[in-house]
């Protein structure tokens, strides 16, 4: 029994160092900046948001990915003592060599929530061969008549060892219970970033933003071909360009 609390322990560790190696945001990695040092950062959620002000805007631009949607997570401030208007075109996603077009987010809002109601499946243990052991005993009495020898009696029993189903059997039931974790887990930021995306999501109309408020935007974007590259997210807000280059 020891053993087996010292090994759920150690996958617990080891499971912790794992979540905690790269930025997530709704359980999916944000992307890198390509320089980091160009930006000022502010914290939501344990997660570092890239940002770039001046005296009359603070524009922040996050960048996340799943396995087909790249996510832009955008914040205006209108630091101005006027209204502005953020344009319906007002964000280019751009990736040298690369298609990228944007996706209603209310689509992706819509397929994520399906997806967050499959149920988890375990996965059934594999069926290991049993060992045997075979004993023979013998119940005999013998009677002996000149020369000749006569035994008369009953040869019994084998017995079998399961010790190798038993040991699949609980490391299936290890796998499985790490599995179901990261189902939920995941299920849980499916749900999540579906609501997110349902109450922030742009919706290609022009914006008042009035003076001291900020908004927040999230968009949604695909790729025709999924390769990793450089790319450049530009917010456009009033005469001013905001510049958030990234990495993969």
């Amino acid at each position: 029994m020891k053993r087996f609390v010292v090994l759920l322990g150690i996958v617990g560790i080891l499971y912790g160092v794992v979540s905690v190696q790269a930025a997530q945001r709704f359980g999916r990695p944000v992307v890198d900046l390509e320089n980091p040092k160009d930006y000022q950062y502010f914290k939501l959620d344990d997660v570092n948001f890239p940002m770039l002000t001046n005296t009359d805007y603070k524009v922040s631009c996050l960048v996340f990915r799943g396995t087909e949607n790249y996510y832009v997570e955008v914040s205006i401030q209108n630091q101005t003592s006027t209204p502005i208007t953020i344009r319906s075109n007002f964000l280019e996603f751009t990736k040298p060599g690369y298609t990228i077009y944007r996706v209603d987010s209310n689509i992706v809002a819509t397929r994520l929530a399906s997806e967050a109601g499959v149920h988890f499946i375990p996965t059934p243990p594999p069926q290991m061969p049993t060992s045997s052991t075979t004993t023979t005993t013998i119940n005999a009495n013998a009677t002996t008549f000149g020369n000749m020898t006569q035994v008369n009696g009953t040869a019994y029993s084998t017995t079998s060892d399961n010790s190798g189903q038993a040991g699949a059997n609980f490391g299936n039931a290890l796998g499985n219970a790490i599995a179901a974790r990261r189902f939920y887990r995941a299920q849980r930021d499916a749900i999540s970033l579906a609501q997110y995306l349902a109450s922030y999501g742009w919706n290609d109309t022009d914006l008042v933003l009035q003076p001291g408020k900020e908004q927040k935007i999230m968009m949604t974007f695909e790729q025709a071909k999924a390769k990793k590259a450089h790319f450049e997210v530009v917010i456009h807000v009033g005469s001013e360009n905001f510049s958030f280059k990234y990495k993969e």
